[in-house]
């Protein structure tokens, strides 16, 4: 994978409400790279990946996404960012078949092919009633609504949870493949390093709302062993 640039990046970033910090940090994900963004709950896994989509404002600091600008160009990433987020419902659709009908309006790179090739992947229907979904199914629901796009970036807030072993796998594998197109950077959140060593080259890990350790893969892992005696 080509890691040439900082195609994803986060300089001197800070956001403050409430008693909660993020920040101050750098954040650099290279163009062509899967980062994994590893912390416990309330690390602000969350917040960081809202605040990159545009959900939020940052008190200090500057986001880039592929070239643009938050909060300048605020709807440009939104079309070219796919996220994909727990906190995201679409009960007030009702079938499965209606909500992707009404998000494929807002973007003219939705492709209706590759949107039916991704619910078949995963198992889901046009016709199934959203309110009989499990949370797992309604996780798969927000990928297909990601993947089915032309996009430049995918955020990913624990797009692993209540995912099957298939529906992990299925998922792996489509990420490997969106960034062999150059131009193209993928970060996923998760609370385990080993769920995605295999899958992610680079690892970004927070804790209390302070950037940890940033890197390869294969260099945190190093740099982190837990030996038992």
């Amino acid at each position: 994978m080509t890691q040439s640039k900082a195609f994803i990046s986060a300089t001197e970033f800070h956001h403050c409400v409430g008693r909660f910090e993020l920040g101050p940090f750098d954040l650099q994900v290279p163009d062509g790279s899967i980062t994994a963004l590893i912390g416990p709950n309330g690390a602000g896994k969350t917040t960081l990946l809202d605040l990159l989509y545009g959900l939020g404002e940052v008190q200090r600091g500057g986001i880039q996404i592929a070239g643009h600008r938050q909060p300048r160009d605020g709807v440009a990433i939104r079309q070219r960012v796919g996220f994909v987020s727990p906190d995201l419902t679409y009960l007030g659709w009702g079938k499965v078949g209606t909500a992707l009908d009404y998000v494929a309006g807002f973007y003219p790179d939705w492709r209706d092919e590759e949107c039916q090739r991704l619910l078949d992947l995963f198992a889901l229907s046009r016709s199934d009633k959203i309110a009989r979904l499990s949370f797992g199914e309604r996780t798969r629901l927000s990928l297909v609504m990601a993947l089915a796009r032309e996009t430049d970036a995918l955020l990913l807030d624990e797009p692993t949870t209540g995912l099957d072993v298939v529906a992990r796998r299925h998922l792996f594998a489509e990420l490997l493949n969106y960034v062999e197109t150059p131009g193209r950077a993928v970060i996923l959140s998760s609370h385990q390093l080993s769920e995605l060593e295999r899958l992610a080259d680079r690892v970004v890990i927070l804790n209390n709302g302070k950037l940890v350790a940033q890197g390869t893969t294969s260099e945190i892992v190093e740099r982190y062993q837990q030996w038992d005696i």
